[in-house]
């Protein structure tokens, strides 16, 4: 595994992959109209907090009427158990008065990997599969509806 190095030259333990899919998230984050923190040790909305949590990218997207949050993870060797220990569960929204909220928690995953995460996780979690610098992308499990089939 390669290593990045922070602008005075020490490793930062990330590897060249991950820094890859952190970048390629936060453009298209960026394109969709958010505002993007690069794992921020602490939540930069007084509207949202967390406890021992600190996501690879947070985006926040805000109008008159409308919060949006995006909480993205980046793992290049998925596994249900480092999900789970990230404790993505302790983030608390607090609404405005007169807004709706959304809340989108984004699980990216270089391509061929994805088996090594939990099917219930698709149920939280929008998945993102990353392939040389593009996506394919599913919503949560939840959110897929089938259509009824249509009789002729």
């Amino acid at each position: 595994m390669r290593e990045a190095m922070a602008s005075d030259g020490r490793s930062m333990g990330e590897s060249v992959l991950h820094l890859q899919m952190k970048e390629s998230v936060s453009r298209a984050l960026v394109e969709e109209g958010y505002s993007v923190f690069f794992e921020p040790p602490c939540a930069p909305s007084k509207f949202l907090t967390w406890a021992s949590y600190r996501p690879d990218l947070l985006g926040i997207r805000a109008s008159a009427g409308r919060q949006e949050y995006a909480l993205v993870e980046c793992e290049t060797r998925p596994s249900g158990r480092r999900l789970a220990s990230k404790n993505f569960r302790s983030v608390d929204v607090q609404t405005r008065l007169n807004s709706d909220l959304s809340l989108r928690r984004i699980l990216v995953v270089p391509k061929g990997t994805l088996a090594g995460v939990d099917s219930s996780t698709r149920r939280s979690w929008e998945t993102w599969i990353y392939e040389g610098g593009r996506f394919q992308r599913f919503p949560r499990a939840c959110n897929t509806t089938t259509a009824p089939a249509s009789r002729q």
